[in-house]
C-alpha cells in the first residue's frame, strides 16, 4: 500500500461522507412515493441537478485518460468540450421543450406515444438497460487497477466498495441521494485534479511555464482545420465527436435526462443544461490542464517509454505523476485517490438510479400485481430494483474484469448500439411523416451499419502515433540509483495489474531458478505483455520459439536484491 494514515483517512472520508447522504435521504424518504424517489418529485433545483449531471458522465477513465491524451497527442481533443457544449444547448433549445411537457418518467416513453408501439419501446430500452450495465461494468474495473496500487487491495475488492457503496445509498435515498452525493463528489474530483494541476504549477513556475513547454512540446493545437477522416484528431472530427456525445449522452439517455425531468418547469429543466456545460467545460479543463503539467514533468524523461514498460498506455503518466510528485505532500494521494473513488460512484450511482426507473416505468408497473400496491409500497420496490440492479452491475464489473482482449471490442460494440437511438428519437420529433415500420427498420439497419463500421475499425485500424517523447534526461544506467517502475496499465486483459518493484541497482539476469514464479498464467497471449522488470522470452517449457507463440504466457519477477 501507498497510502500513509493520512492519505486513507481522507479517502475513507468521501466513502463514508457519500454513504451517510443516502442514508439521510433514505430515513427522511420512508414513506416516499414512486415519483419522489425517481424524480424528487419533479422539484428539485437546477444546480445540484446539473453537478449531478457533470459528475455523471466524467468518470475515473475520463480523469487518467483525457490528462494521458493531453500528454501523448496534445491538446486538439480539447475542442470537444465545444461541441459537447454546442450539444447541451441544442438539448435544451430543441428536446427539452418537446420532451419536459410530456410529464414522462422514462424517456422512451415518448417511443410508444409517437410511433403507437410498445414493442418499439421496449426494444429501444432493452438496448439501453444493456448499454447501462454494462457500461457500470466499464466504470468499475478499469479504476480498479489502478486503486489496486494504492490501496493493496485487490481487484475485486476494489470493485466490490466501489460498486457496494453506490448501491446502497442510491437504494436507500433515490434520486435525491445521488444529486447530493454527486454534489460532494464534485467538490473531491475538484479538489483532487486541482492538487496535481497547482501543486505542478508551484514546482515548474506557474502555468505560463507549463504552457510554454507543453508548446515547444507541440503539445499545443487547437486550429488543425484538416478534413481528412483517417487522423486521429482535427478541429472538425473532435468538434463533431463531442456534439454527438453531448446529443447521445444528455438527450437520449435515460441516465442524464432524469435529471432535467426532477425540475419544476421547462425553464428550470433548461437552466439544468446550462450549468452542467459550464461545469463540464471546467471540470474538462482541469484535467486537461492536469495532462499538460505532468508533460513538463516529464518531457525530459518520459514513463511511457521506459525500456521496462514493454507496452505502452497514456494513462499510466497519471500514476507516476502522483507516485512521484503528490505522495511527497501528506494527504495528497489520498485526495488523489478519493477523487479516483468518486467519480466511479457518482457515475455509477446516476447509472443505477435510471436502470430502476426503466425496470419500473416500462416493464413492472403496468404488471397487474404491481399496480395494485400503494405508493408507499411501489416506492419500497423501487428500493429493491436498485439493489437488484446493483448486483448486476457488479456481476458485469467482475465479468469484464475477465474478459481479456474482448474488452475494447465489447466497448466499441456498445457505442455502435447506442448511436442509432439519436437518429430514433430525432426521427420520432422532426420527421412526423415516418410511421412505426419505417422507425424500427432504420433503426435496425443503423445498428447493422455501425456494428459493420465498429468491427472494420477493430480489424483494420492502426495504432496512432504517439508525439515525440524523450527520456534524454533520465539518469543514465547503469549507475546505482532507486528506481520505481509502474508497470503497463492494461485496461484490455485480465492479467493487467500495477506492481511495484524497488530495487538499488539494475538487476542482472538470473536463472531461472532465481526467479520467483508468480502462479499467474495468460491464456493464448498474442504478444508478450510483461509486469515489473521481467525477462521478456521467458515461455513454458517447450514454447520458447518466440513470445508470440507462447500459448501461455508465465511472469516471473526478479528477487530484490
Amino acid at each position: 500500500m501507498n497510502l500513509s494514515a493520512v492519505d486513507i483517512t481522507l479517502f475513507s472520508i468521501s466513502l463514508i461522507t457519500s454513504a451517510a447522504i443516502g442514508i439521510y435521504y433514505g430515513v427522511r424518504g420512508l414513506q416516499s412515493t414512486p415519483l419522489e424517489y425517481l424524480l424528487g418529485g419533479r422539484s428539485m433545483k437546477p444546480f445540484p441537478l446539473a453537478m449531478s449531471m457533470v459528475v455523471g458522465t466524467v468518470s475515473a477513465v475520463t480523469i487518467m485518460g483525457n490528462a494521458g491524451e493531453m500528454y501523448a497527442y496534445g491538446t486538439q481533443l480539447w475542442v470537444m468540450d465545444l461541441g459537447i457544449a454546442v450539444g447541451m444547448l441544442v438539448v435544451a433549445k430543441a428536446l427539452i421543450p418537446i420532451m419536459y411537457p410530456l410529464q414522462m418518467v422514462s424517456l422512451y416513453q415518448y417511443i410508444e406515444r409517437r410511433f403507437k408501439s410498445k414493442s418499439l419501446r421496449q426494444g429501444t430500452v432493452v438496448l439501453q438497460l444493456f448499454c447501462g450495465y454494462f457500461f457500470i461494468g466499464f466504470l468499475l474495473y478499469p479504476p480498479s487497477i489502478a486503486l489496486k496500487y494504492f490501496t493493496g487491495l485487490p481487484i475485486m475488492i476494489n470493485i466490490f466498495i466501489m460498486g457496494a457503496t453506490c448501491t446502497v445509498y442510491s437504494a436507500f435515498g433515490g434520486v435525491k441521494a445521488v444529486v447530493y452525493a454527486d454534489v460532494f463528489q464534485a467538490l473531491v474530483m475538484v479538489i483532487g485534479v486541482l492538487a496535481i494541476v497547482i501543486q505542478g504549477s508551484l514546482k515548474m513556475g506557474g502555468l505560463d511555464k507549463i504552457w510554454d513547454i507543453a508548446y515547444h512540446g507541440d503539445r499545443i493545437e487547437f486550429f488543425n482545420f484538416s478534413l481528412s477522416p483517417y487522423q486521429r484528431h482535427s478541429f472538425w472530427l473532435c468538434l463533431t465527436l463531442g456534439l454527438f456525445f453531448a446529443l447521445s449522452t444528455y438527450g437520449v439517455n435515460q441516465s442524464q435526462t432524469q435529471r432535467f425531468f426532477s425540475t419544476g418547469s421547462v425553464k428550470q429543466a433548461q437552466w439544468v443544461l446550462y450549468y452542467a456545460a459550464a461545469g463540464m467545460v471546467f471540470l474538462k479543463a482541469i484535467i486537461n490542464l492536469a495532462g499538460l503539467v505532468m508533460y513538463a514533468h516529464f518531457k525530459g524523461c518520459d514513463p511511457i517509454t521506459h525500456p521496462q514498460n514493454v507496452m505502452k498506455e497514456p494513462s499510466i503518466v497519471v500514476i507516476n505523476y502522483v507516485l512521484e510528485v503528490l505522495t511527497k505532500i501528506p494527504g495528497m494521494s489520498g485526495v488523489f485517490v478519493g477523487a479516483i473513488y468518486a467519480a466511479v460512484l457518482s457515475s455509477v450511482s446516476t447509472q443505477l438510479n435510471s436502470m430502476t426507473a426503466l425496470l419500473w416505468e416500462d416493464f413492472l408497473k403496468e404488471v397487474r400485481i404491481f399496480s395494485e400496491y400503494s405508493e408507499v409500497k411501489k416506492g419500497l420496490i423501487q428500493k429493491i430494483l436498485v439493489l437488484i440492479s446493483g448486483v448486476i452491475g457488479l456481476a458485469f464489473g467482475l465479468a469484464v474484469s475477465q474478459m481479456g482482449s474482448f474488452f475494447r471490442t465489447l466497448l466499441a460494440i456498445n457505442g455502435a448500439l447506442t448511436g442509432p437511438l439519436i437518429g430514433l428519437f430525432l426521427v420520432a420529433v422532426y420527421f412526423p411523416w415516418i410511421n412505426a415500420a419505417g422507425a424500427a427498420f432504420g433503426f435496425v439497419i443503423s445498428i447493422i451499419l455501425n456494428l459493420w463500421i465498429v468491427f472494420g475499425q477493430l480489424f483494420t485500424q492502426l495504432p496512432s502515433k504517439y508525439l515525440v517523447l524523450s527520456r534524454e534526461e533520465c539518469p543514465s544506467p547503469p549507475s546505482p540509483l532507486n528506481v520505481t517502475t509502474i508497470a503497463h496499465l492494461d485496461l484490455t486483459t485480465t492479467a493487467a495489474e500495477l506492481v511495484n518493484i524497488t530495487t538499488t541497482t539494475e538487476p542482472a539476469l538470473m536463472d531461472d531458478e532465481e526467479y520467483k514464479w508468480t502462479g499467474r498464467y495468460r491464456q493464448k497471449a498474442s504478444r508478450c505483455e510483461v509486469l515489473g522488470i521481467v525477462r521478456k522470452n521467458h515461455c513454458p517449457a517447450g514454447q520458447r520459439a518466440s513470445c508470440q507463440e507462447c500459448f501461455e504466457e508465465v511472469l516471473y519477477i526478479p528477487k530484490v536484491q
